[in-house]
């Protein structure tokens, strides 16, 4: 032989000749697909740092995807919150003192205006994104708001608001309509006592005068009375003053005054001839007094104390009036969902942010929770019941009063300067937008990761297409070269070289 094994190692050659081919055929498919590998395998040592970047990668994503679906909730809350606040601005403005209109005409149109804004107000809170109900804090699988006829009238055999209110009027007027105060005389002294000790009617706060000829005992006692004792017969113009803090808690002042004619106004009394005479006077003109305020900012003020307690608020029962009787009732019964509907059947949290969370980052969660019941909703509830659920007319001399108290209670609740007060709807609408600007800062820290993570990612996967092809160039010069070499080895026969 010319040529052996050892002199020329034809199965080597062969052998090396077969790795740059597999080697070709790689290259080729790097060339093809852009990836070193096609297999995790393939990656030889690379393998174990691939897959922590890409489970790195995969809570990325994971991140994104709860911000993305975060902003898609808040996208909807943000709208819903401006229209809250527009629902607000509206009914503050919409009703004034003495505005009642050309024909007296807003005394129908206000109520009716109300429950439309109502209707529009529980169409907002119960608004759901793919199902799922945003003001009801966790509890996401049902409208957490009632419908604006079951809240105002009742369902089911179960009372609404108008007849909780009904019955705390009873219970606020009393059997005689003077808000569960007693008017009283002993010759020239005149008394005013509370009729018991219980939350309804009328309660004392203050007595005042500017007449020479009375003297006073100021309120005092449980239940609390007071005494004017007139010295004299007074004298023309004479005022005197009794302090009342009605059942919502606003302060009302009953001015009484001295007239030497036929009193023309319920708040007027006639100058008798001695102390005894003017004494009888003023007991009667207090006890026609009182049931003129009883029969007005009385009956306003106790449907804006029934709101409040049937608009219940975060951590709150809703009570009704424990009766009947209702006139002469002394408390509360914490009401049920069988006998009353419940205006708000979602989560009740004292942090109803945290209802709602989601992770966007390793250490960061970002909370957007809202519920029904936090105090500017309710309280925008409360102010739109009340106004829906009142009866104005012409022929009603109350309408007036009435339809002034509630106005100016509705601009004094909803006023701007309440903003600050935890759960308003300021406050929620600030606490969304932090929520956001939170969820978008972990979006950046996200974006840059992922790149970072991406370039890592490339580097190991990626196969870079420039060296691959110079790589594969140059290979196939190898391989002719092999080939050709092997192909004048093949005719190295002792036949041939005879020849």
């Amino acid at each position: 032989m010319i040529i052996n094994k050892n002199l020329y190692p034809t199965n080597t050659g062969f052998s090396a000749i077969q790795q740059m081919r597999d080697r070709f055929d790689n290259l080729q498919l790097q060339l093809a697909t852009g990836k070193k590998a096609s297999q995790l395998s393939e990656l030889g040592t690379d393998r174990s740092y691939d897959l922590n970047l890409r489970a790195v990668k995969g809570r990325i994503d994971g991140f994104n995807s709860a911000i993305q679906t975060v902003n898609l909730r808040l996208d909807f809350l943000d709208n819903a919150m401006s229209q809250l606040n527009t629902l607000q601005s509206d009914t503050r403005s919409s009703a004034a003192p003495g505005g009642y209109g050309s024909d007296n005409i807003n005394l129908t149109a206000g109520p009716n205006l109300a429950k439309a804004r109502m209707q529009e107000l529980v169409s907002v809170l119960n608004v759901d994104v793919d199902g799922r109900y945003l003001f009801g804090g966790s509890k996401t699988d049902a409208p957490p708001v009632a419908s604006v006829d079951a809240i105002l009238d009742g369902a089911g055999g179960r009372d609404g608001f108008r007849t909780v209110a009904a019955e705390r009027l009873q219970a606020d007027q009393g059997s005689d309509g003077r808000g569960r105060l007693t008017v009283g005389r002993v010759t020239d002294t005149v008394s005013l006592t509370e009729d018991g000790v219980h939350p309804f009617g009328f309660k004392l706060s203050t007595l005042s005068s500017d007449s020479a000829d009375v003297a006073l005992t100021a309120p005092s006692g449980s239940p609390a009375s007071l005494a004017v004792q007139f010295t004299g017969p007074a004298s023309d113009g004479d005022k005197i003053r009794v302090g009342l803090t009605l059942p919502d808690g606003h302060e009302q002042v009953i001015t009484m005054t001295a007239v030497s004619g036929t009193p023309s106004t319920p708040f007027e009394f006639s100058i008798g001839a001695n102390a005894d005479a003017t004494a009888t006077s003023f007991e009667a003109a207090l006890g026609t007094a009182l049931e003129h305020v009883g029969g007005r900012e009385l009956a306003s003020a106790s449907a804006y104390a029934t709101a409040d307690n049937f608009f219940n608020g975060v951590g709150d029962t809703v009570q009704r009036v424990d009766g009947p009787p209702f006139d002469t009732a002394t408390g509360f019964v914490a009401a049920t969902s069988a006998d009353t509907v419940f205006w708000y059947t979602g989560e009740d949290s004292s942090d109803p942010r945290r209802t709602v969370s989601a992770r966007v980052d390793e250490a960061v969660r970002t909370n957007y929770g809202v519920q029904a019941n936090e105090s500017g909703i309710a309280e925008l509830m409360r102010n739109l019941a009340v106004m829906a659920s009142s009866t104005f007319s012409s022929s009603d001399d109350t309408s007036g009063d009435r339809f002034d108290y509630i106005a100016t209670r509705q601009q004094a609740r909803l006023a701007e300067s309440n903003n600050s007060q935890a759960g308003s709807i300021e406050l929620i609408t600030l606490d969304l937008g932090l929520a956001r600007s939170s969820a978008a800062s972990a979006g950046e820290r996200h974006t840059a990761h992922s790149n970072q993570v991406d370039q890592m990612l490339s580097n190991i996967e990626e196969a870079p297409i420039e060296a691959v092809a110079t790589e594969l160039l140059s290979l196939q010069t190898r391989l002719q070269a092999s080939y050709e070499t092997m192909s004048m080895v093949s005719q190295l026969t002792l036949v041939n070289f005879l020849k």
